[in-house]
Parts: structure tokens; C-alpha cells; sequence
């Protein structure tokens, strides 16, 4: 008797156990562990195709939804923040692992082996979700026998292209397309379930769109890319102008399979995207944190800008009379009324913060416009009905230091020599 078949997503599923548990851990697992290393310092994580115990687990779903083993951090249990941002970084290496399990297995098409290795290349780029989608797109279009595709977004019923290739005799299609396109809403629904469609003959096509057949498009293929970031989905439209011509079986499986190594690739852009915004933002207030404020004085050497450091009195006051939870309501307060103008605004952690004002042309009065933005914040939080004061110190770049570090230290400094004379 032969041996019942297996369904494809959970041979998948086995594939990405199998790779989840090779030796040496190959690059897929590698480099998001890499990651949740950095965004849990001091920890020991670990990928797990067993059962184990002890620990913070998260579960790794296979794309067949079966559970083929946990990304493990040792030691106390995690707070309900780092638990979610423990599962997110699960899915991005089951994402990783899964993108390549399906690169492998599309290798095995040789017609089309060319093709996805270079799609599978793109994954590895640290791009935006619309260049990683652009960039496939320009892929398919020099392996593909078509005379115009492009990139477009779905948003409120309408397409917006937002990158073409066209063969050099149809370069004019471009130019009818690249406005907005309202299309009916039976005909982009598909889209929002990632269905793809294949029309041979689009002059037939109920509710196809005018400009298309205007400018000649006679056999088109729709590939529904997904809405990694919540904007609308992305759509991949091929064409074939003057005559209609059928879509092979070769052709779908090969489209099919590159929209789904695509889907999976803007997926962890969009993901890894989010992970890093949230390692350089504070929980509590939304601020950036001491890693963003890092980064931007890094970003900030060799050019002119007032740095404030801000500690706020009475913080203390308020946890202890009214509990922790008005204690951080205060600091949420605060921070919102930081955030006005271009000044940027972080949280370094406790009651501290800190303010970058880089001024505009013709502005010299820097530590001004800060001292008047941390009054502001502070009567505004008074108004909430937050006893609090606020000492803060500057620096200037290049006036005081022409280190940005430096220029840290020193409105630190200053901050306490204020703090210290309000206390007396």
C-alpha cells in the first residue's frame, strides 16, 4: 500500500524543522538571532525543535501552521512588552527560515532558477518594503516574455504605479498609467484575499479598466503582493500588448511562486522595519530612547545644534501619593507636550530626557527655544494637575564641543549644576 500523501504546507513545515535544527546553524536562523541577541542584552537565547522546559518560550509556526519548535530566552520570566516583542521576533525567523525553505524548493524548477535566486537575493537587502517589491518586479520583467509590467498599491479603490519597465516600443503605456486608477471594487477585491489573476484576453475582461485597453494591453497578469505596513496592497500588473496570448502553466507557476517568495520577503521587511523602530523607541512615552538619541548625535557630527538634558522634580512625590501608575501617566504627559515643532524629543530613562533643536536659517538661540519648550511642557503638565518643576541644561555644537558626546556630558553637567541651585 503506498504511503498516504503529505500536503504541501506540511512538508514544508518539515523542511523548516529540519533547517530550524541544521548544523551548523545556517544563515536564515543566524541572522535573526543575531538580532534578538541585541534587543535582549544579556540573555541567552536559543531556537528549540523539542520540547523543553524552563524559560520564556515563543512558538515557530511552519506556513502550514504546524508548531515545529520555540525561540527560548533563559533565565526570569520576560515582562508582558518583551514577551510580544519575543513572538514578533519568532515570526520573523520563521519568516527567514520559511524564505528560504521556498527558495529551495523553487530551485528546483531549471527554467526559473535564475529568476528566484535573484528574487531570494533581495531578501537579504536592507530595504523598505516598496524597494524589495520594485525591485522584484524589475526581476520578472527581464526573465518574463511581457511588454510592460509595474508596481502598483491598492489605497481606497484606486491603483497608484509606482514603478513600470516597459520594452522600448511601449514606453507610452507608462505614461497613460502612472496617475491613480479607479478601478470597480468587484474587480480589486481578489486582491485583498491575495488572489492572483491570469487574463489570455483582456478585451473580454468585465470591469477592465479603459486607459489599459487604450493603450493596448491585450493579456495581463494581476499578482496581489500583500500589505506588509497596513497601506494598502501591493499589486504586480504584466502585460502583453496588441494581440492576446494565453499564459502558459510554466508561466503561472513561476509568477505564483515569485508572488509568494515576494510576499514573504516584504513581510519580514515590514517586520524587521518594526523591530527596529521599536528598539530605538520607549515603551512608556513613545519617545525615542537612549539608543535613538545615540544614533542621531552620530548622525548630527560635523553639524550645528543645541542639545538639553531635562531632569523633572516631583516624580517622586507623585508615586508615592498617588501610585506608579499616575507616576508614568505623568511621564506620558510630559513627554507629549515635548513633542511641538522640529525639536526632537527623548526619554533617556527615569524622570530624564532629552531635547535636539537644530534651528532653521537665521536662528542662533538654541538653549532659548529649548528653556521655552521645557516651561511650556512644564506649565502644561502642572495644568493636568502634576506638581512638578524641571531643571535643564544645554550645550551648543560647535559653540561649546564639536563632539556630539561631549556636547552630552557637558548639558548633563549642567543640568545638575541647575538642579542643585533650585534645590537650595
Amino acid at each position: 500500500m503506498n504511503a498516504p500523501a503529505v500536503p504541501r504546507d506540511a512538508r514544508l513545515d518539515l523542511l523548516c524543522q529540519h533547517l530550524l535544527g541544521a548544523t551548523p546553524v545556517p544563515a536564515a536562523v543566524a541572522r535573526p538571532l543575531t538580532l534578538a541577541r541585541r534587543l535582549f542584552p544579556g540573555r541567552t537565547l536559543s531556537v528549540q525543535t523539542e520540547t523543553s522546559a524552563g524559560g520564556t518560550q515563543a512558538a515557530l509556526a511552519g506556513p502550514g501552521g504546524h508548531i515545529v519548535g520555540t525561540l527560548r530566552v533563559d533565565g526570569p520570566t520576560l515582562s508582558g512588552p518583551d514577551q510580544a516583542l519575543l513572538a514578533e521576533l519568532a515570526q520573523a525567523l520563521m519568516d527567514s527560515v520559511t524564505r528560504d525553505v521556498l527558495t529551495a524548493q523553487l530551485d528546483q524548477a531549471l527554467q526559473f532558477t535564475a529568476s528566484m535566486a535573484e528574487i531570494h537575493a533581495l531578501t537579504a537587502d536592507a530595504a523598505t518594503p516598496e524597494e524589495t517589491a520594485a525591485a522584484a518586479a524589475a526581476i520578472l520583467h527581464r526573465r518574463m516574455r511581457v511588454d510592460w509590467s509595474g508596481l502598483l498599491r491598492l489605497q481606497g479603490g484606486e491603483l497608484q504605479v509606482l514603478t513600470d519597465h516597459a520594452a522600448a516600443r511601449d514606453t507610452h503605456l507608462g505614461a497613460v498609467l502612472r496617475g491613480r486608477l479607479t478601478l470597480e471594487p468587484a474587480f480589486t477585491a481578489p486582491w485583498l484575499t491575495r488572489a492572483h489573476i491570469f487574463q489570455d484576453d483582456y478585451t473580454q475582461v468585465s470591469g477592465a479598466v479603459p486607459s489599459l485597453l487604450t493603450a493596448g494591453v491585450r493579456s495581463a497578469a494581476w499578482l496581489a503582493l500583500g500589505d506588509p505596513d497596513g497601506q494598502g496592497p501591493f499589486v504586480l500588473l504584466l502585460t502583453r500588448q496588441d494581440e492576446p496570448a494565453v499564459w502558459t502553466e510554466q508561466e503561472r507557476q513561476l509568477l505564483i511562486a515569485a508572488a509568494r517568495s515576494v510576499d514573504i520577503a516584504l513581510e519580514r521587511a515590514a517586520t524587521m522595519q518594526h523591530l527596529e523602530r521599536q528598539a530605538r523607541t520607549d515603551a512608556l512615552t513613545g519617545l525615542g530612547n537612549r539608543r535613538a538619541l545615540d544614533e542621531q548625535l552620530h548622525a548630527l557630527d560635523g553639524q550645528a545644534f543645541t542639545l538639553g538634558v531635562i531632569d523633572l522634580n516631583g516624580m517622586k512625590r507623585v508615586n508615592d501619593e498617588r501610585g506608579h501608575a499616575s507616576g508614568d501617566d505623568l511621564l506620558r504627559t510630559f513627554a507629549r507636550e515635548l513633542q511641538a515643532g522640529p525639536t526632537l524629543a527623548f526619554r533617556l530613562g527615569g524622570d530624564e530626557y532629552a531635547l535636539i533643536d537644530q534651528g532653521g536659517p537665521g536662528e542662533d538661540d538654541g538653549p532659548g527655544r529649548l528653556r521655552a519648550l521645557t516651561e511650556r511642557a512644564v506649565a502644561a503638565t502642572q495644568a493636568r494637575g502634576f506638581p512638578v518643576t524641571a531643571a535643564l541644561g544645554t550645550a551648543c555644537v560647535p559653540a561649546d564641543t564639536r563632539s556630539p558626546t561631549h556636547a552630552l556630558r557637558i548639558a548633563d553637567t549642567r543640568m545638575y549644576q541647575h538642579k542643585h541651585a533650585d534645590d537650595r
